[in-house]
């Protein structure tokens, strides 16, 4: 019998345990990005004196929302995910639905600019692919498919980011361009970024970790024993975003996706050893 082709390797079933992790993760984190939009939905997303007709959609020329309408999208999408977050048939039609909703507010908006929410759309589309609407994933193995959209699409997100930082000469490397992000007027200016954008023995350290950790990622997540490692670093990277600096539920979003990332049977290691302890830890003591 011949040895298993590189594509049948590539798509062999793998341990599908953490995509129930990731979905409960980005029902959170979709969450974090909508709830605080319910008191801002007539001025943001239906305003009647101010209309906004922006590409790729143009809805403006076609549709524009009332506050009643814009009220309905919202609630629409927040009962999608919902949906999603109950799992079973209703996770893919919820999943649909969120994004719907969500493209449909973002467009109304036009002049959006926050990552956050391009970034949870781009993953919502990979879990399209992924197990997402199937009970009992722990105990199943199935197409990796779904994780490679995701990994492809974090890879790019990482890897152009990373490259760009490395490639501005000397601000990430020798500058001080963290300094000014810490403080600046709209996402910058919390007390811990504010006095760590003074102490520059610690902050250009960071800068050479961002570069190298985003520039790193696309092969790094790759390879078994550095998935892992690269991931905590990406945990590390996006907890320090929170707490230094003003981007919203970026850090939730971001992070929502990085138990389908993980190396399936690293994952699958984790929670064998996770339930062993809880078993053990629950019997009663003889």
């Amino acid at each position: 019998m011949s040895a298993p082709s590189w594509s049948d390797r590539l798509y062999a079933p793998q341990w599908a345990g953490s995509w129930t992790a990731t979905r409960y993760l980005y029902v959170l984190a979709g969450l974090a990005t909508q709830l605080p939009r319910l008191p801002m939905i007539d001025d943001a997303y239906a305003p009647v004196d101010m209309i906004f007709s922006k590409p790729p959609f143009h809805l403006a020329d076609h549709l524009i929302l009332s506050p009643t309408g814009g009220l309905l999208v919202w609630a629409a999408g927040v009962a999608g995910l919902l949906m999603l977050a109950w799992g079973g048939r209703l996770a893919r039609p919820g999943l649909l639905l969120w994004l719907a909703a969500s493209w449909l507010l973002l467009a109304a908006e036009a002049f959006n600019i926050k990552a956050y929410d391009r970034v949870i759309t781009w993953i919502g589309l990979g879990l399209l692919f992924g197990p997402i609407g199937e009970r009992g994933l722990t105990g199943k193995w199935r197409s990796p498919f779904g994780r490679w959209v995701l990994i492809l699409f974090y890879m790019a997100l990482y890897g152009s980011t990373g490259w760009l930082k490395a490639m501005e000469g000397s601000h990430w490397w020798s500058g001080d361009v963290l300094a000014w992000h810490l403080v600046d007027l709209w996402f910058g200016g919390s007390p811990l970024g504010a006095w760590l954008s003074g102490q520059r023995w610690l902050y250009l350290p960071m800068q050479w970790f961002t570069v190298l950790f985003e520039a790193s990622f696309p092969l790094a997540i790759l390879i078994r024993r550095l998935n892992p490692l690269w991931l905590v670093a990406g945990a590390l990277l996006h907890l320090g975003i929170w707490l230094t600096m003003n981007v919203g539920p970026f850090s939730y979003v971001a992070l929502s996706a990085y138990p389908v990332l993980l190396h399936p049977e690293v994952a699958r290691g984790l929670w064998e050893r996770f339930s062993r302890r809880a078993g053990s830890d629950a019997s009663p003591a003889r």
